[in-house]
């Protein structure tokens, strides 16, 4: 072979690894921005504390959604229909929160709430209900604590809360799932290690190739 077909040879070798490398960076990268730009408050484990108002409620569930200018809690829904899903919400100053009636015979009363709070529940008197399909919206602009319920299905758990702002008490929470103290490796990092292995496992089985055929690619050959 000539040194020519061999040097041509190095050059399409180099030239595909940096391709490989190149490659993994961006799935590397592109992993990366999936696992930060996944939409939300965030919060991580830090969660309000919720009063002990809500603790026997229905439902249960939790959701941050600070960074959103609307949050929307459905009313009637869960066993039986008699939960507010999500029971519990985080929300920033200036929040519209919008109960959605996916069934009829229930309302939305206050509990609690901070002063100026401005949650004055649905129209008419405790029993009075509002209709499948109905909403009704309120814009919290007051931070702290508030927490309310379906009036005629209270004793039954249909209560929630609002966690408006960040003046309201937090704790951590685990959520790792009781594995001890160990951290856990984010899913960003775990793509990243993969899209590095599969660049490194394709740079290798290049350079394979080339020893073993030693840069002869033929169309080189004088």
């Amino acid at each position: 072979m000539s040194d020519q077909s061999a040097d041509v040879s190095r050059r399409a070798f180099l030239r595909a690894g940096a391709g490989a490398t190149a490659a993994a960076a961006g799935a590397g990268t592109a992993a990366a921005q999936e696992g930060t730009d996944s939409g939300g408050g965030g919060g991580g484990n830090v969660r309000p504390v919720w009063p002990d108002y809500v603790s026997d409620a229905n439902g249960g569930d939790y959701e941050d959604l600070r960074g959103q200018s609307e949050a929307t809690v459905e009313v009637g829904v869960g066993s039986g229909g008699f939960a507010f899903g999500p029971t519990n919400i985080w929300i920033d100053s200036g929040t519209t929160v919008v109960f959605e009636f996916v069934e009829a015979g229930h309302n939305v009363k206050p509990e609690s709430q901070p002063d100026g709070g401005g949650l004055d529940g649905t129209e008419g008197g405790e029993f009075a209900t509002i209709a499948a399909g109905q909403t009704y919206e309120v814009t919290l602009e007051t931070g702290g604590m508030y927490t309310y319920n379906c009036a005629p299905h209270a004793g039954q758990g249909m209560k929630g809360a609002i966690a408006v702002g960040s003046d309201v008490e937090t704790e951590e929470v685990d959520t790792g799932g009781g594995g001890g103290s160990r951290p856990e490796v984010p899913d960003a990092a775990k793509s990243l290690g993969i899209a590095t292995g599969f660049g490194m496992a394709a740079t290798l089985g290049l350079a394979y190739f080339f020893v073993k055929y030693g840069g002869d690619y033929g169309e080189y050959d004088e």
